[in-house]
């Protein structure tokens, strides 16, 4: 039996009963993906403050670089109180994501199984969601989607400090090598990935705003430099 199968079944019983309520596939899918992200969103949140701590410290990370740029033993030291004074916990952040992966891992083959008995109103060229998009129009949808998401920075400086062929060409990069995954998988998937992503600009954008700045930036303290 696979580890995997757990997952697998409660994805196959949570997403029949969104499909009995919506008699539609497509939009018990787009649901789904609405609500695992909603599960998660205490974990993206946490990620979210451990970017922007990391951003916080950058000005003193700098400066101890260039301070101690001779002596690694003392540069670790400090940078070890640095971690401590701003919160930064790289190993959590880790593990977050290890919170994650069984959902994500069971996604492919719970579609690539049952997605042959699915259908939607929302991409009517196809009879089948468990097959790969004939047009590609799905997996070009989802890479637009994916791109702009990560355009939005969590927080105003690094997006007018970074040039705009880093802050422009490295999303687009990430998002070529995923699209080329999303290219021949099933549609359903695809159809998942999309709407995820449209809760990650939504979310985006929360955070962008006063309020979700605040609750960003909540117990990090103000960046300083380093006293010698």
């Amino acid at each position: 039996m696979s580890l995997l199968q757990p997952f697998i079944s409660l994805l196959d019983h949570f997403l029949n009963l969104l499909a009995a309520f919506t008699n539609d596939w497509g939009l018990a899918i787009l649901l789904l993906a609405l609500f695992v992200r909603s599960l998660l969103f205490r974990v993206n949140l946490f990620s979210a403050r451990q970017q922007v701590r990391q951003i916080r410290m950058q000005p003193a990370t700098r400066q101890l670089r260039e301070q101690y740029a001779n002596q690694s033993g003392k540069l670790g030291e400090e940078m070890l109180r640095l971690y401590s004074r701003y919160g930064v916990k790289p190993g959590l952040a880790f593990a977050a994501g290890l919170i994650q992966m069984p959902i994500f891992m069971s996604l492919y083959p719970y579609f690539s199984l049952h997605g042959a008995q699915m259908t939607t109103m929302l991409i009517p060229w196809m009879q089948s969601l468990g097959v790969p998009d004939p047009v590609h129009a799905l997996p070009v949808l989802y890479g637009i989607i994916g791109w702009l998401g990560m355009l939005i920075s969590l927080v105003p400086d690094p997006a007018v400090s970074q040039p705009v062929l880093l802050r422009v060409g490295m999303p687009l990069a990430i998002m070529a090598v995923s699209l080329t995954v999303m290219w021949r998988s099933p549609a359903a998937l695809v159809l998942y990935w999309a709407g995820s992503g449209i809760v990650t600009i939504l979310e985006r954008l929360f955070f962008r705003s006063s309020y979700g700045q605040k609750l960003l930036h909540k117990g990090i303290p103000v960046p300083e430099l380093v006293k010698n």
